[in-house]
């Protein structure tokens, strides 16, 4: 990094018998023909940028905060249901819970009675939306793909940052406590809490960015991250199978990012169920079989669960869910637990719809985390478990689920939410 400094270091001496510079009535037009110009240039900005094309109708009072619940419920009581897009697990915060209506808007609804209490608007397409940090970020549609992103407080209601990039027209959004990994086909970024990017990775148009990537032309598969690594699994030319790559979260240079390790699998396929900072769990496929394995290293790895035959569903971010000591895979059929740092196999569920929720789990590091149970939606309502088994304890009673899906679910306090077949159903939690 260049260090600059003001002047050039060097003593000046007093200028001598030079007349003051006097302005003329050139300058004087001229300067205000600068003015008027900056000032319509300011003006055409705010009235073509994203933030001229959303809207966002905050509440009369701060939301509150609740953190997630202690006790192990008894049973479920049944308190609404409101439509909503999207898939994976229901949007919330610490206070609301997120839906989006058909035309693309958020909306912030009260944990308890699912009443409107805020809404964002913004006029491209609804892309993808995550919260972490204490920010709710939505992309949106603009002028290059998912390039439009915004970041609120949802407590307040108020804009955090914003930022725009050119990105395809698909995006995943997922991420850690303190960044968001933003995930395509073609190109991944990584953002901190303020949206600043720290990682490009993939295809880059610029052409002052030849060189900075380590490939090019592949076609990422799946990605993870922890807040000091991340891994891609991709297909790249010249391959005889599929790559696993793992680089720095925050290299010293966004553009060019900083490979701890790279190479072949000898995999035909390869999805990423979790990143740690000691390896990497994926299912394998080669050949006939399919394998859970852990990866060490991108050429050394470990069986783990062997399965019969090929899932209906690989891992993605709709159909994988955890907490810090433990990562659960829907594979279309049945939920299959593993230990997180490690990798190593716990529990299955057959007969599941959904990887489930931990109970008493906050991402949020300062939240109170028990994590002596999880929820898991079964074809007959929702099975309480014990946390390290995967012994049901109880059967709740909830909204038998029918059609196909996956059903996703979230909890603020002692409210549960259950995403399925374009709807979000609302419970409270009775301990």
């Amino acid at each position: 990094m260049r260090t600059l400094r003001s002047g050039s270091g060097r003593r000046g001496l007093p200028f001598v018998d030079v007349p003051p510079e006097r302005r003329t009535r050139r300058d004087l037009v001229t300067a205000g023909v600068i003015a008027v110009v900056m000032v319509l240039v300011a003006a055409a900005m705010l009235f073509s940028g994203s933030a001229a094309r959303s809207e966002l109708r905050g509440a009369e009072s701060e939301q509150p905060e609740y953190g997630p619940a202690t006790e192990p419920p008894t049973s479920l009581q049944p308190l609404w249901t409101h439509e909503s897009a999207g898939t994976g697990p229901p949007l919330t915060t610490k206070g609301n819970l997120v839906t989006v209506s058909s035309d693309g808007t958020l909306v912030g609804r009260d944990a308890g009675s699912g009443e409107e209490t805020w809404s964002y608007t913004h006029a491209g397409r609804f892309c993808a939306g995550a919260f972490y940090s204490d920010r709710l970020v939505a992309a949106f549609d603009g002028a290059s793909g998912c390039s439009d992103v915004t970041a609120l407080d949802p407590t307040r209601q108020v804009y955090e940052s914003s930022r725009q990039s050119a990105f395809p027209d698909s995006m995943d959004l997922t991420g850690t406590w303190k960044h968001a990994l933003a995930f395509s086909p073609d190109r991944l970024e990584i953002w901190r809490d303020d949206l600043v990017r720290t990682v490009e990775y993939g295809a880059v148009d610029a052409p002052q960015e030849a060189g900075m990537q380590p490939r090019t032309g592949c076609t990422l598969l799946t990605a993870d991250l922890t807040d000091e690594r991340f891994a891609v699994t991709e297909r790249c030319p010249g391959d005889d199978s599929v790559r696993l790559t793992l680089s720095e979260t925050v290299p010293e240079d966004n553009r060019r990012p900083e490979e701890i390790a790279s190479g072949p699998t000898g995999a035909d396929g390869l999805w990423i169920i979790e990143v740690t900072d000691q390896g990497v769990l994926a299912l394998r496929n080669q050949g006939p079989d399919w394998t859970v394995e852990w990866f060490s290293s991108p050429t050394e790895h470990s069986t783990v669960l062997v399965l019969n035959g090929e899932p209906a569903l690989p891992p993605s971010p709709e159909t994988v869910s955890g907490d810090g000591d433990q990562v659960r895979w829907f594979d279309g059929r049945s939920t299959h637990a593993f230990d997180g740092p490690s990798g190593v196999y716990s529990w299955t569920v057959v007969d599941s719809t959904g990887p489930g929720l931990t109970g008493g789990w906050s991402p949020d590091p300062e939240a109170h985390a028990d994590g002596e149970w999880v929820l898991v939606p079964v074809t007959g309502g929702i099975a309480l478990l014990d946390h390290d088994s995967g012994r049901e304890d109880r059967r709740l009673a909830g909204t038998p689920t029918q059609g196909a899906g996956v059903t996703g679910l979230a909890q603020i306090g002692d409210i549960l939410y259950e995403r399925h077949a374009g709807e979000i159903r609302a419970y409270k939690l009775v301990a």
